[in-house]
């Protein structure tokens, strides 16, 4: 705008502060002498005044320019242009209470925030646990900093959550075979002797096996409002009390050998089984077949088989055989098959608890726990209830190469795949399409339910308006049994549904791979319905879901 037009809309147009409001004074020369005026020229007039952080109010603005360049030739009309306003401050909560956040605006020529007005302000919010000074004082700061309108919001009070109870714990008192057998005692030449290992992994009547822990009730916490937030207790989880064992007669809490024998370990519990030693498995043996724990001193040769009701132990290899355990399946060397006649054969494991080896190679192993190796395990598959771990304690060896790996507890290595590329298969969640199914399942069987009961509710209100003396009796009850039975099992197929939402997020939460030294191009990891492929080498990284989505990221170093 020229001077000469600035100077003529200053001695036309008045700026008058009416309390928060702005008063502009347009006064049209009685000549009818005046030049049109446009938005630009009004912003421009109201920035050069003492005024030019107010809120435009730009509908006003608009009529005071339409009246400007109307064809009334004179007189003086006023229009409120802008309006002062306070820095505006909005609290909100988190769903629980355990957060609260301030959202400021930057004042328009009005006052800035204080700290009386923010405390007074979280006050009525009754925000008065967990608030942070430090926050408060860089919120104080920020909003001296705010152009008019800007925002910024800043989480100031944060309110302590309960630690929930732990459930009953369990503590094993005796080592399984597969730490014995993995570190041998040296024998007095120094070499390492099998032989001992009868003695290390046997137990005597009345010795102790496992403690229980008792559950903790938890902490209890609050909120921002300084109200209590209650744990949820632990829940207590009694023995599993297995063949040959008992409570010991002095603490409940102490499960004992009842006779001598192998332990079996449980989650929850331990048995004690009956032992069967023999040097070794081949055809002058036959095969073995024992109610109990089995332990080889030696190999278990191509073609036999071993089935045992407890833990099956092996201090040498296990060659194209098949053993079937009821407990552990612990073999100090390797497990091997090999290619016979042009066709793959495996060597198969199948086990109640865990298995572990020194290696595997054309092997399919089936766990109901977790299958550690300690060197590799190559074109084998493996199917683990729990976690499969390839490596030993130092971290210099543990590579899984080819095959197929299905692990519902997440697979950790320290190479994974093959420097040729070799495609290498791994598939976590490998129970999703069931629990899925029987959600669905739920789902279907649960709206159902519901249209029965709303079925029912409204036949109750046609029965409430009916006269007493003209209802069925037993039409009545008939309508209130089968209302409160379907309720009963709706609240069933609730509560199932809800544990199997939480099965479903605890398998999502397990599924991962962990490699601590190099993955290579060729591996397939798949989580769900979802496939990740690896297209190039890579050194330490995680795989896992997360968004909706399989994502690899760098492992940190611990």
């Amino acid at each position: 705008m020229r001077e000469e037009e600035t100077a003529m809309l200053e001695s036309l147009l008045t700026l008058e502060p009416q309390g928060v409001h702005l008063s502009l004074i347009m006064s049209k020369p009685e000549d009818g002498d005046s030049q049109e005026i446009d938005v630009d020229a009004i912003d421009a007039f109201l920035a050069a005044s003492p005024f030019h952080d107010y809120l435009r109010l730009d509908s006003a603005i608009q009529d005071a320019i339409q009246y400007w360049n109307s064809k009334v030739t004179s007189g003086e009309s006023v229009f409120v242009v802008a309006e002062r306003k306070d820095v505006q401050i909005d609290i909100s909560l988190s769903d629980d209470h355990m957060c609260a956040f301030v959202a400021l605006t930057g004042a328009f020529g009005g006052d800035k925030l204080t700290a009386q007005i923010l405390i007074e302000a979280l006050k009525a919010q009754a925000i008065v646990r967990g608030v942070s000074k430090k926050r408060l004082q860089y919120l104080l700061q920020k909003s001296w900093e705010l152009a008019p309108g800007e925002t910024f919001s800043l989480k100031v009070a944060a309110g302590r959550p309960a630690v929930q109870g732990q459930d009953t714990q369990f503590e094993a008192l005796v080592p399984d075979a597969s730490e014995r057998i993995l570190a041998p005692q040296d024998s007095d030449h120094g070499k390492v002797d099998m032989r001992d290992l009868g003695q290390l992994i046997t137990v005597q009547a009345g010795q102790a096996l496992m403690r229980r822990l008792q559950p903790t009730n938890g902490e209890s916490g609050y909120d921002v409002h300084g109200r209590v937030v209650h744990p949820t207790p632990g829940k207590e989880i009694p023995f599993q009390i297995g063949v040959g064992t008992r409570l010991s007669d002095d603490d409940s809490n102490v499960l004992v050998a009842d006779k001598d024998g192998m332990p079996r370990h449980g989650k929850t519990g331990m048995a004690v089984d009956d032992i069967l030693t023999v040097d070794k498995v081949d055809v002058t043996t036959g095969h073995v077949d024992f109610n109990g724990a089995v332990l080889v001193y030696g190999d278990v040769s191509s073609g036999m088989k071993i089935k045992a009701a407890g833990n099956i132990t092996v201090t040498g290899v296990v060659e194209l055989a098949e053993l079937e355990a009821g407990g552990d399946i612990i073999v100090a060397g390797g497990v091997i098959g090999r290619m016979h006649e042009g066709k793959l054969v495996y060597c198969g494991l199948k086990s109640q608890g865990k298995v572990a080896a020194k290696f595997a190679q054309y092997a399919q192993i089936e766990s109901g726990a977790d299958t550690e190796l300690y060197l590799h395990l190559a074109h084998s598959l493996v199917h683990a209830k729990g976690a499969v771990r390839v490596s030993d304690a130092a971290q210099r060896h543990g590579s899984v190469t080819g095959g197929v790996t299905i692990a519902d507890g997440g697979v950790y290595a320290r190479v994974l795949g093959a420097e040729a590329g070799v495609e290498t298969q791994i598939q976590l969640m490998g129970q999703f399409r069931e629990l899925k199914a029987e959600m669905d399942s739920l789902k279907l069987e649960m709206k159902e339910a519901e249209e029965r009961i709303h079925q029912l509710v409204v036949l109750q209100i046609k029965l409430s308006k009916q006269p007493r003396d003209k209802r069925s009796p037993e039409l009545v009850e008939k309508v209130n049994t089968g209302k409160a039975h379907f309720m009963s099992s709706l609240a069933d197929m609730k509560t199932r549904h809800q544990q199997l939402r939480e099965q479903y997020d605890l398998q999502l939460a397990s599924a991962r791979v962990e490699v601590s030294h190099m993955i290579h191009a060729g591996v397939h990891v798949r989580i769900e319905e979802k496939e990740f492929i690896v297209e190039e080498d890579m050194t330490a990284c995680f795989i896992c879901w997360k968004d909706q989505m399989i994502v690899c990221q760098p492992l940190k170093s611990h």
